[in-house]
Parts: structure tokens; C-alpha cells; sequence
């Protein structure tokens, strides 16, 4: 199934007004034959029965997908397209940032799908294969191959967020997330805190999170990269229409 498009979305709108204006033209052109129903131009121009991308996700995507050609560029382009899709559902399925997901990927594996560790961790995410086989099941979901990036990055994304329920904070759960939960655990337990050494891995992700938001974000253009008309300039002795308050983030 093709994958919902910018100028197909556009080619939808477009879809719309052009059966609406045939619909509406006056009797003397005739019998008119019957038009498809609106939800078919709609579903055909974006791809299928999937609706049409928000801006929101475009602009995410088109980040993701910049990221991860400049440093995967051996993966297959449909590979890095799914796998751009798959960090941004993960990502606000957790309430995360997806250049955070891309953060952490960054510093566990340099963006090396097939790296392993000395310990036995694998893939994007440096999961355990026991890990991933774990978080799968639970996930319910399909494979087991831990090299395979899209299953890495669910399993591990999905991982760090019941971490972060666990431990009620981010940098604890990025702690865990690289020490093990159970040694972090027991620090909390007998101490009361974690040593100082703890606190370099959540130091790291911060910083390549830093990095990648100090990057420029690809453009993405309105209506599949048609140019959008300038702004009519108001008559003489308009008064300007006040500007609507923004919602607060």
C-alpha cells in the first residue's frame, strides 16, 4: 500500500472542489453521469485507505528522514522512510521528543542497526536479546531479530517508557535504561540515590539532543510543494484584523 503523500493530500483537496463544482454546474450541460463518492478522490490521492498525513507528522518525517539518510546511508530508502514512520509513532505513543528517540539511538549504537556489545546488546537501541524477546511479547509484537531496526527501536521505545512510569523520571530511567533497572534499584533502595557515575549517560543524551534540535529542520512545503499566493495587501484605511492569540505549548 502506498504511503500517504504531500501532493497527494493536496491532489484530495483539489479532488473535492473539482466534484463539487461539476455537481453544482447547471442542468442544461445534461445528464451527468455519477460521480465517485468524495471519500474515493480522498482515499485514492493519499495512498490508499489511510488518511492524509498532519502537517505536523510531514515536518517530523521529513526531519527524521534527513537525519537518518546523512547517518544510515547503507539502509534501503524505504527501510529509513519506515523506520523515520516508526520513531515518530513510538515517540508520541510515549509522550517523547522523536529527536530524543534519535538521541538515544545516537549514543547506544552511533546509528548502527547490526552493533553489538560486549555484554550481548544489540541493534539501534542496544537491547539484550532476552530484553527484546521480552518487551516483544509483551508488545505483542512480530519478530525476534533484535538487528532488525523497526522491532528495535518499538521494543526498545516502549522499554524506556514503562521505565520511565517505573522511576517517575527521565534521567532515572535513562540510568536504568543503561545500567539496568534492578542495579538502580537497589542504589535508590540503600542509599537513597545514585552515584555521580550514573548520571554520565543522561549527560550524553542531553547533548546530542541539544545538538540535533540546534540542527535547521528540512521546509516542508504547503500543498505538495506548490507555492502558496501572497497575502493580498489590505485596502487603503483597512484596519488590520487582530492578530488570534497562540496556544500555549
Amino acid at each position: 500500500m502506498r504511503r500517504p503523500t504531500v501532493r497527494g493530500c493536496a491532489g484530495a483537496f483539489i479532488a473535492v472542489a473539482v466534484g463539487a463544482a461539476v455537481t453544482a454546474a447547471p442542468g442544461t450541460m445534461g445528464e451527468l453521469p455519477v460521480l465517485p463518492r468524495i471519500e474515493t478522490f480522498i482515499s485514492s490521492a493519499c495512498g490508499g485507505s489511510s488518511p492524509c498525513p498532519t502537517p505536523d507528522r510531514l515536518r517530523w518525517l521529513a526531519t527524521l528522514e534527513k537525519t537518518l539518510q546523512e547517518k544510515m546511508p547503507g539502509l534501503p530508502e524505504s527501510d529509513r522512510t519506515r523506520l523515520a514512520d516508526v520513531i515518530y509513532e513510538e515517540a508520541k505513543a510515549a509522550s517523547l521528543d522523536p529527536l530524543f528517540v534519535l538521541a538515544v539511538i545516537a549514543v547506544e549504537s552511533g546509528y548502527d542497526h547490526v552493533a553489538e556489545s560486549e555484554r550481548g546488546a544489540r541493534g539501534l537501541m542496544q537491547l539484550r536479546p532476552e530484553t527484546l524477546r521480552h518487551e516483544a511479547a509483551r508488545s505483542r509484537l512480530d519478530g525476534e531479530d533484535p538487528d532488525d531496526p523497526v522491532l528495535n527501536v518499538r521494543a526498545g521505545v516502549r522499554y524506556f517508557r514503562r521505565l520511565v512510569r517505573a522511576f517517575g523520571s527521565t534521567d532515572l530511567a535513562l540510568m536504568a535504561y543503561n545500567a539496568g533497572p534492578n542495579r538502580i534499584l537497589r542504589y535508590l533502595e540503600e542509599d537513597g540515590e545514585v552515584p555521580d557515575r550514573f548520571l554520565v549517560y543522561p549527560q550524553k543524551v542531553a547533548g546530542e539532543l541539544q545538538r540535533l534540535k540546534r540542527r535547521p529542520r528540512p521546509q516542508v512545503a504547503a500543498l505538495g510543494g506548490w507555492p502558496r499566493r501572497a497575502p493580498e495587501e489590505p485596502a487603503a484605511g483597512a484596519v488590520a484584523p487582530e492578530a488570534a492569540p497562540q496556544a500555549a505549548r
